[in-house]
């Protein structure tokens, strides 16, 4: 299982969210090159970039991050928000990013998604299922859908997706643990790649991740916050694949 380390983004700065909340905002760095050098030098082997401005305004509003983040590490990125259709995410590809992650779109313009996987593959295209109660949510969590996590997930493999992630929106930020219910629903529905973000909180969290059979797990406050070490995780996921478990 892949350990991918968080950068959200907003007004340039690198913040984390509580629950998703614009109004519940701590900014740890304004230099966001800095912190994704700082989590590759601890092991990461990809980085999870998110622009907040962009999944609220459905418009790209962190450019310039971005293109530190990549022109500083090299390791793969991926990044979500924002990118609502098939335009947006080959502008991002062909900036460097390595996958998008479609999330808004994939309710609301699911001809889009599919539009991107046809151009680009499904090895660069991302769904991103951010889910509150089982529903999912869009516009950076800012309305609620009336559709299930699991009805989205099916409804884009018939688009040709291959790969999820899967957010429970009440966790983030909040260090109370995943949601293994419901990740464990998810997995067993969708039966393709499900990378996990939301609530990890401890090594013990990823360990139970890893016994699910998921891809990966993204960590943003508790790698921020001190309650996690991302070196020591790494390690600790690794010799429990090595060792078979």
């Amino acid at each position: 299982m892949e350990i991918l380390p968080a950068i959200d983004l907003r007004d340039g700065n690198c913040v984390r969210l509580t629950q998703g909340d614009y109004e519940r905002e701590t900014i740890f760095d304004s230099d966001p090159a800095a912190v994704a050098k700082r989590w590759v030098a601890q092991g990461a082997r990809r980085i999870h970039v998110v622009d907040l401005d962009g999944a609220r305004d459905g418009v790209r509003g962190n450019a310039a991050a971005i293109e530190a983040i990549i022109d500083a590490i090299d390791i793969p990125v991926q990044l979500g928000g924002g990118v609502r259709d098939a335009a947006e995410a080959h502008r991002l590809i062909d900036m460097g990013v390595d996958r998008v992650i479609i999330g808004t779109a994939a309710i609301e313009a699911p001809d889009e998604v599919q539009a991107a996987v046809d151009e680009l593959g499904a090895e660069c295209v991302i769904v991103g299922i951010d889910a509150k109660d089982g529903m999912v949510q869009t516009r950076g969590w800012l309305e609620q859908s009336d559709v299930t996590a699991i009805e989205l997930a099916e409804r884009m493999v018939e688009r040709g997706v291959r790969r999820f992630i899967y957010t429970d929106t009440s966790r983030d930020g909040t260090l109370t643990h995943p949601n293994f219910d419901a990740v464990a629903e998810l997995s067993e529905n969708v039966r393709y790649p499900v990378i996990v973000a939301g609530g990890i909180a401890s090594i013990d969290d990823l360990v139970g991740l890893a016994k699910l059979g998921v891809e990966g797990a993204i960590s943003g406050m508790a790698i921020y916050s001190g309650a996690l070490d991302l070196k020591r995780a790494i390690e600790t996921i690794d010799e429990m694949t090595v060792a078979g478990g």
